[in-house]
């Protein structure tokens, strides 16, 4: 695995292990977009905690955001994730094939 590709997976797991984020990426899931103060009611986090911890989302490209007047809504890039976390397998897949022969 490219050295490049390892540190964006760690990353990747080190934004996902984190119960706050869990439980904002499931609610995004479940809606097409929702905004801090949404997002800070139904998860039941403060407004700034929650404002913490959509920026790691952002960062390691799980989430998108698009500003409608004042506010910012928020949306789960959900097939940047799948394809972050296939692209993973594939290289378990790849690896552990190698290894056999």
């Amino acid at each position: 695995m490219k050295c490049r590709s390892f540190s964006k997976l760690t990353n990747l797991f080190k934004v996902l292990s984190d119960p706050n984020r869990q439980s904002l990426i499931a609610h995004l899931s479940g809606c097409r977009e929702a905004n801090v103060g949404e997002l800070s009611k139904c998860c039941e986090i403060d407004l700034s905690v929650v404002s913490r911890h959509l920026s790691k989302l952002r960062d390691a490209g799980i989430l998108g955001a698009n500003k409608k007047g004042k506010e910012v809504f928020y949306d789960l890039k959900a097939s940047e994730l799948a394809k972050m976390l296939r692209d993973l397998a594939d290289e378990i897949e790849a690896s552990a094939s190698s290894s056999e022969k």
